[in-house]
């Protein structure tokens, strides 16, 4: 089952605990055995649950993680991030999935959050990937959120392409030569905006900028309690 929510004007995805997605440990069944003459079936067989207990311990991508059992977890549903929005979609991998606990479907290609968050989902929400193959209703729903605000690969510069288009036209004429010495320019000094930093959600309501969502400045994944690319949520 999944949820959606919106906040500040941005619909988000979040799979509840309950749902699908989120593989539960297996708990071993007395059978008895079965008498010399009866067949086992195929349906008999015991099909084993999504690896539990292992953590991301680097990102390739925004569609693929290095566990720390030393597999590689490639995400299902995601296409390959193009050159305008790989780096900003590896961020947000980064920033939602490095160092946490997850589950692995390796027949599936399901990865989900400890807390049962399909991340497929989560970065199809916030435009941090583009849905490959043949979707599912609710990828195209999330991915239709990220479209709507726009944000992420759909906003600027990338406007939903992968590679941003160069211009085929010939360059303009030099200008003709200056007939006088042109006076030089004081120097153009600009001065590097200084860092946003909040020390805790209370600072960002206080200042009026909650909630804050991943990119903007001030956001820290230590503010962002449920990981879902959202900070400092309201309370009510």
């Amino acid at each position: 089952m999944s949820g959606w929510r919106t906040v500040g004007g941005v619909l988000l995805v979040a799979l509840t605990a309950g749902c699908a997605a989120q593989v539960q440990q297996s708990r071993p069944v007395a059978v008895e055995k079965p008498a010399e003459d009866t067949p086992v079936t195929a349906s008999s067989a015991t099909v084993a649950p999504a690896q539990l207990g292992i953590s991301v311990a680097s990102i390739v991508d925004g569609r693929a993680v290095m566990l720390s059992d030393g597999s590689k977890a490639e995400v299902s549903g995601l296409a390959q991030p193009g050159p305008c929005w790989a780096e900003a979609a590896a961020g947000f991998a980064k920033a939602m999935l490095l160092n946490q606990q997850v589950r692995y479907d390796k027949t599936t290609g399901a990865l989900t959050l400890a807390d049962g968050t399909d991340y497929a989902l989560l970065a199809l929400g916030n435009g941090a990937g583009r849905i490959a193959g043949a979707p599912t209703p609710v990828q195209k729903e999330a991915e239709g959120a990220a479209q709507r605000v726009p944000m992420g690969l759909w906003g600027t510069p990338c406007g939903g392409k992968d590679a941003l288009e160069t211009s085929t036209a010939p360059p303009p004429p030099p200008p003709p030569p200056a007939t006088t010495t042109p006076k030089p320019k004081p120097p153009v000094t600009t001065t590097a905006p200084k860092p946003v930093f909040y020390a805790s959600c209370d600072d960002v309501r206080r200042a009026g900028k909650a909630p804050l969502y991943w990119g903007q400045p001030g956001y820290r994944v230590e503010l962002d309690d449920n990981r879902n690319g959202v900070a400092c949520e309201s309370r009510y």
